[in-house]
């Protein structure tokens, strides 16, 4: 810490656990970048997925035209699940930055974590809300000069606001108006562990999310508040074609293959997989059925409200997972 930032900055090295802290500004400077070199793009392209199926997009539905989606393992995007929400005008990059600029969040050059992969790859650094919105907006930051590549972007996709800043649901809501939602909100462990289910993703235009299906055999919806995305996905059938590596006890996958663009030599039973492709537009919500595979890419910037959840459909296998994982646990011991 007493040596000065210039000579951090010039000897620094990667490893897995390591951390360096740098005043943001210093570290800007280390790096001798000039203001313009902080931008990132704007907007990118629509990638064209050959043979990709569209996801179809409906306004309106009922609840029980959207839970027998769920049954019958069906994919949508809801063009009016925001309807009412505040957020839409209101949650901005700068309104966030002027309201949480002090609220802390890890961001990382690899997302989501693979465990199986990752380890001494990946970047991750514990940054001000402040400080990362700088990052989005292309503004003088100490983020910037970390990255490894234009393509490899630093993605905040860990932040979960509502246990702390509860008063944030009334700009959006956990709940859709077409999904059956069984998690209880209550109060206490009730209220944390539904308020933890739900998270706010956000970052400049080329966060990738990479290819994986969620754990605990959850459904998810993502809503986009800003920005537009795109998400190729795939049914769990699929499954096998990916190939896929069990994450954890927890029944989450995730896989190496990049839809983007697909390397048929090293993953040869991906050509049997079946896509489907869908930009998420400003104000729409996709909606997936329990272990939908999905990969995504920001094509502008972007925040995305998050949310995994349970109803009648995949109750039976979310406990089967849940008790799968607590005797595993015990095991350990």
């Amino acid at each position: 810490r007493a040596r000065p930032s210039a000579e951090l900055a010039a000897n620094a090295q990667n490893a897995a656990a390591a951390t360096l802290w740098l005043p943001a500004s210093a570290l800007a400077s280390a790096r001798g970048r000039a203001s313009s070199s902080f931008a990132l793009p704007a907007s990118l392209p629509e990638l064209v997925v050959e043979g990709a199926r569209p996801v179809e997009k409906r306004a309106g539905l009922s609840e029980d035209e959207m839970t027998d989606r769920f049954v019958h393992s069906k994919p949508v995007v809801l063009t009016d699940a925001q309807r009412e929400w505040p957020a839409q005008s209101k949650w901005t990059f700068e309104w966030l930055g002027a309201n949480f600029g002090e609220e802390e969040m890890p961001v990382s050059d690899l997302a989501p974590f693979f465990q199986q992969c990752d380890r001494g790859k990946i970047q991750t650094v514990k940054v001000s809300m402040r400080e990362y919105i700088r990052y989005i907006l292309g503004q003088p930051n100490g983020i910037r000069s970390l990255q490894k590549s234009d393509e490899q972007v630093f993605y905040g996709n860990g932040w979960c606001p509502f246990m702390q800043h509860d008063s944030l649901l009334s700009d959006v809501s956990d709940r859709l108006y077409c999904v059956r939602d069984s998690v209880p909100r209550g109060d206490g462990l009730a209220r944390g562990f539904n308020t933890s289910l739900t998270k706010v993703f956000l970052g400049p235009a080329g966060t990738i999310s990479r290819l994986h299906h969620d754990t605990y055999s959850t459904h998810v919806w993502l809503s986009q508040i800003r920005g537009r995305k795109q998400f190729i996905c795939y049914a769990p059938e699929d499954t096998e074609h990916l190939h896929c590596h069990p994450e954890d006890d927890y029944d989450g996958r995730t896989s190496l293959f990049d839809p983007s663009a697909p390397d048929f030599n090293a993953f040869p039973r991906a050509r049997n997989a079946r896509a489907f492709s869908v930009v998420v537009e400003e104000g729409e919500t996709v909606v997936l059925p329990s272990r939908w595979w999905h990969w995504a890419k920001s094509l502008t910037p972007s925040i995305t409200l998050m949310r995994n959840f349970v109803n009648e459909v995949n109750m039976k296998d979310y406990m089967q997972i849940m008790e799968r994982a607590q005797r595993a646990k015990a095991q350990r011991k």
